[in-house]
């Protein structure tokens, strides 16, 4: 029993081994490909310290202030709508507990 044990260790053992030669020699072939992002507009490849993440085409730069311009109205708008609906709940409250 255990010499079938044995050799089915060693069957494992040599199994892994191939398998981790073949994943490392594919390894060092995609690392060939230098380290680098995408346009976040139109996602050709960009340097991985660009900031902002978008290329220097024009209309990337314009899509990207309009989506800037958006984002930070919509947290605005958002911060007012929560500011506003916790009031209506603590507001009546205070005004028991002070009133």
């Amino acid at each position: 029993m255990s010499s079938k044990f044995d050799a089915l260790k060693k069957s494992i053992a040599k199994t892994a081994e191939k398998a981790t030669s073949s994943v490392a020699k594919k390894a060092k072939k995609l690392t060939s490909v230098p380290a680098h992002r995408h346009c976040r507009m139109c996602q050709a490849a960009i340097n991985i310290k660009a900031e902002p993440p978008i290329c220097n085409s024009d209309e990337c730069t314009i899509a990207w202030e309009r989506e800037e311009r958006n984002r930070k109205q919509l947290k605005f708008w958002m911060t007012a709508f929560i500011a506003l609906f916790a009031f209506s709940f603590i507001g009546p409250l205070l005004w028991r507990l002070l009133g």
